[in-house]
């Protein structure tokens, strides 16, 4: 198939010509483009806020000691193939 021929394009019919990437192109990837820039910059501050406000104090429960057998067993963790 061939495409039909065009006509020259006439240089005052040219209201403007925009460089770089999709420029000249009205379709939604404009679109998506500009939502998932915007989402990046939005996650990215909302990261910042919390990093910088998601300060909590360490609060330790217990005396520290790791759980012994009796402890596991107490509580049904034992591990798989202990006896309880």
């Amino acid at each position: 198939m061939n495409a039909p021929a065009r006509s020259p394009v006439d240089a005052g019919s040219i209201r403007a010509l925009r460089p770089g990437h999709g420029a000249n192109c009205s379709s939604i990837g404009s679109v998506v483009d500009t939502l998932f820039v915007t989402s990046l910059l939005g996650g990215a501050l909302f990261a910042a806020v919390v990093g910088a406000l998601g300060r909590e104090p360490i609060e330790v429960v217990g005396d520290g000691a790791p759980p012994t057998r009796d402890d596991r067993d107490r509580e049904g963790d034992a591990p798989a193939g202990e006896a309880p």
